[in-house]
């Protein structure tokens, strides 16, 4: 923890920046195990009379397992495959 990493506006992918995983307490009380990585990536380019945005966001991916990032540096380029569910399932380094 504590390196520095650049993050180019012109890169047109996910940068990954960090995770959480643990487990919580679902509706019928049972402990569930959970996930999470955090990413950067391109605002849309969209473009309209009542909208516009620049530079980059903050997102929270849902993952299968923390496997997915069992390989990743922070900082590190990204490119995240999903299932039906839009869960991360693998993610690989898009250098």
């Amino acid at each position: 923890m504590g390196e520095e990493f650049l993050v180019q506006t012109s890169y047109p992918g996910y940068v990954f920046v960090g995770w959480a995983a643990g487990r919580f307490k679902n509706d019928r009380g049972e402990l569930t195990p959970y996930a999470n990585m955090f990413v950067l990536s391109p605002v849309s380019s969209f473009v309209s009379e009542d909208y516009e945005a620049f530079g980059l966001k903050a997102e929270k991916k849902k993952c299968l397992s923390p496997d997915v990032w069992k390989d990743l540096e922070i900082g590190s380029r990204v490119r995240l495959f999903f299932d039906d569910r839009q869960r991360v399932v693998m993610a690989a380094l898009d250098e």
